[in-house]
């Protein structure tokens, strides 16, 4: 966790700290907020921080089930994010409705909600009890919001247990029926202050996704960066040598995409560079990992490939730009991009890179120079697989 992320969460403690001191009336609640405090201003990953302030909020408060519910922005459902307690796998799978039950209207409303008899309450909605085989008693349920005060999700809290012992996993899992209490207003105000911090977290987690995502992508084409490249290699690299796997590289770049830019402008050099990256990707197999190297350079990992399976990847790419020229290219410009293959063992693996590089130099000056080709061997690896319209 970032140093200004910290502060943001120590402001946020502080302040709301008075209402917790009238709220603390016993020696476990006084705990459970100094934990909370170390655990959200601690350097653990978002969403280790949610993880262990949900294993507190059922320490403290004993539910049956307990859960933390986000919102999809795009549908407005509600998805299990975590869960705790009883058949909790299962839950994991199901979505809830916008406005459906009491998490719904907690949601729908930003506003929290308890209910001692759900028997007695129209908003109460018994469809993932049935599904589930489950029967909910009572419910607290506080909504999440993140720092602009929007709603994100809820916590919600199931059936209160009297006896908390009978609520551990492997008694919920015997024939022992627990008895039950209702939540209190107490509770609801407790979970409520829990829920701003968590709220806070859960915002740092998406940011921190998106940073991590931002890191490993290309901005203007939207496939994986150099960065990330180097990542994947190291990594297919080391299964190579050492589980005697064979590995391909294709590294490429477009023909001439300096004088693109020149005669027709940085903004049609981008698009072609665009139009590549969409044509690799549709290109390469699902197991191949595909990369912008940098400038006008795309590499192409192919794990537990020979080169003859390379070759024909190249000459797919080749075939699909064929057809994007013929459709979609600007009148006088024509796409064009040469290739290096390079298949590495475990003798060679080390420098793939290097000799993928070095294939692909040849490519460029065999597609200049035709005639230095001196064997049929060459004309097949650089004319056939290196085709233009």
């Amino acid at each position: 966790m970032k140093k200004e992320e910290k502060l943001a969460l120590k402001k946020e403690y502080k302040i709301n700290y008075p209402e917790i001191t009238k709220l603390t009336t016993d020696k476990d609640l006084a705990d459970i907020f100094c934990k909370i405090g170390t655990i959200l201003t601690s350097s653990l990953h978002p969403k280790e921080v949610i993880n262990r302030v949900m294993s507190l909020i059922g320490n403290y408060f004993s539910p049956e089930n307990w859960s933390l519910l986000l919102e999809e922005e795009s549908t407005g459902r509600l998805k299990f994010e975590i869960v705790r307690g009883r058949d909790a796998d299962k839950l994991k799978s199901i979505y809830i409705n916008k406005g459906e039950g009491i998490v719904g209207w907690v949601c729908d409303n930003a506003q929290p909600a308890i209910v001692e008899d759900t028997s007695k309450d129209s908003r109460f909605s018994p469809r993932i009890d049935n599904m589930m085989g489950f029967t909910t008693h009572s419910v607290v349920c506080v909504p999440l919001l993140n720092g602009q005060n929007k709603v994100i999700g809820a916590i919600e809290l199931v059936n209160k247990v009297a006896s908390p012992s009978s609520k551990s996993s492997d008694i919920m899992n015997t024939t022992i029926i627990p008895s039950y209490k209702s939540f209190t207003q107490t509770d609801m105000k407790i979970l409520s202050s829990i829920a701003t911090f968590t709220g806070i977290a859960i915002e740092n987690a998406f940011l921190y996704k998106k940073v991590e995502e931002l890191a490993m992508v290309d901005s203007l084409t939207g496939i994986n960066n150099r960065y990330y490249f180097n990542e994947i290699l190291q990594q297919e690299t080391e299964k190579v040598k050492r589980y005697g796997r064979t590995m391909c590289l294709l590294m490429m770049d477009v023909d001439n995409l300096k004088t693109i830019n020149d005669t027709f402008g940085h903004v049609v050099g981008d698009k072609i560079l665009s139009s590549l990256a969409d044509i690799l990707r549709v290109s390469v197999r699902e197991s191949d990992f595909l990369a912008r190297f940098g400038g006008d350079e795309f590499v192409i990992i192919m794990p537990e490939a020979k080169e003859q399976d390379a070759l024909i990847l190249s000459k797919r790419i080749q075939e699909m730009i064929s057809r994007w020229n013929a459709k979609e290219a600007t009148p006088g410009l024509t796409l064009s991009i040469s290739i290096g293959v390079h298949e590495a063992n475990q003798n060679n693996v080390n420098k793939i890179l290097i000799d993928a590089d070095k294939d692909l130099y040849q490519s460029k000056i065999f597609k200049k120079k035709p005639e230095e080709l001196t064997s049929p061997e060459e004309m097949q690896r650089y004319l056939w697989f290196n085709l233009e319209d």
